[in-house]
């Protein structure tokens, strides 16, 4: 997903000092992307939209974050944008790092009424917590990694979901990296879908300032009857340029 991949950016971006855990501050960004989807889905109605955030990097391994995006779920509700605000902590030990992740994802203009429901009827929220614990392992350019993710409501009344992914990245230079990824989803009242990505990052970075040029391939294994009708779970490649400022 392209929330993903923003992150991955931190990995670059960041002063190297960074990767030692001893710089602290924040990291703010804007990127144009073709298509945002997440977890292989359009949330964009496979339409250009623009995204943007902050993560704020603390002592000890802690962060927190926020991460704002445009959608188009042209649903009645006319929802337009999403608001993910997280927070966790990386924990090191033997060459390996542990991600410990919560996030909460807020839609705050799905507050529409459908004309073909009573007044009174409410109607499920697409908002939702996750909890994610992903363990990496470096071995040279080579990054390898793992991740549970679990969430004891899911949006839209779906109930429990629970998930899990791997994935590989690989440093070909210091300004260009390659990854992908292969996941897997279990919604307790919705679809569940395998989903994969792989791509291309390459980033330019000068003083406290970056640029980054991400080309990515995404892929599920619904079709369109299992995805409302639409095209929104078919492969597609995906564009986003982001620029990255750390104060």
């Amino acid at each position: 997903m392209i929330r993903r991949a923003t992150l991955l950016l931190f990995l670059f971006v960041l002063p190297c000092t960074a990767r030692a855990s001893t710089w602290t501050g924040v990291y703010v960004y804007v990127d144009w992307t073709t298509d945002y989807r997440f977890y292989g889905m359009s949330s964009s109605d496979r339409q250009p939209i623009e995204q943007g955030g902050l993560h704020w990097i603390l002592s000890d391994d802690f962060y927190l974050g926020v991460f704002a995006s445009g959608v188009r779920f042209e649903d009645f509700r006319n929802t337009s944008y999403e608001l993910d605000f997280y927070g966790g902590r990386h924990v090191h030990f033997d060459g390996n790092d542990l991600n410990l992740e919560l996030l909460y994802s807020v839609f705050p203009n799905q507050a529409a009424h459908a004309f073909y429901k009573p007044p009174n009827y409410v109607f499920p929220t697409y908002n939702f917590v996750e909890t994610s614990a992903e363990l990496s392992h470096k071995i040279d350019a080579l990054t390898l990694s793992a991740k549970l993710i679990f969430s004891p409501a899911y949006g839209s009344g779906t109930g429990v979901m629970g998930g899990a992914d791997g994935a590989a990245s690989y440093a070909i230079r210091d300004w260009l990296t390659m990854d992908a990824r292969v996941g897997r989803q279990w919604i307790e009242r919705g679809i569940d879908r395998t989903h994969w990505e792989a791509g291309a990052t390459a980033t330019w970075q000068w003083r406290t300032q970056s640029l980054a040029l991400d080309l990515r391939y995404f892929g599920t294994d619904l079709g369109r009857a299992q995805c409302f009708g639409r095209s929104w779970c078919a492969s597609a490649g995906v564009a986003k340029v982001t620029y990255g400022l750390a104060l």
